[in-house]
């Protein structure tokens, strides 16, 4: 199992890297002010800053789209590693544990060496 946190097959976050590239959209909407706060020239009779976020928010998916096909762990269909699931991995080692002890104690009760304390007593 492959436990790096980076995962993948590149097994390090240098592989990654090109995953800045969803940024673009998010630095493409934030510039809309500075690059295009002015309603001339007008583009198909649309504000200027109209039609630049029309472009932007058609341009988006596409960046993202292609960003996606360059990482790694897309190309290699690779389930997404979430630090969460190394927790809930732990917590379900520990519930398993816990689970059997259980199952023990119900063994032991159910073979008529109960001591009364478990509530089944009459």
């Amino acid at each position: 199992m492959n436990t790096n946190r980076a995962g993948g097959p590149g097994g390090s976050r240098a592989g990654r890297r090109g995953l800045w590239g969803l940024a673009i959209p998010a630095l493409l909407y934030c510039a809309a002010p500075i690059v295009a706060n002015r309603i001339e020239p007008r583009i198909l009779g649309v504000p200027f800053l109209a039609a630049y976020v029309i472009l932007v928010t058609i341009v988006s998916p596409i960046v993202i789209w292609f960003v996606a096909r360059r990482d790694p762990l897309f190309r290699a269909d690779a389930p997404e590693p979430i630090p969460a699931d190394d927790a809930a991995a732990a917590a379900g080692t520990a519930a398993a544990g816990t689970a059997a002890a259980g199952t023990a104690a119900a063994g032991t009760a159910a073979a008529g060496t109960d001591d009364g304390t478990n509530g089944g007593g009459s």
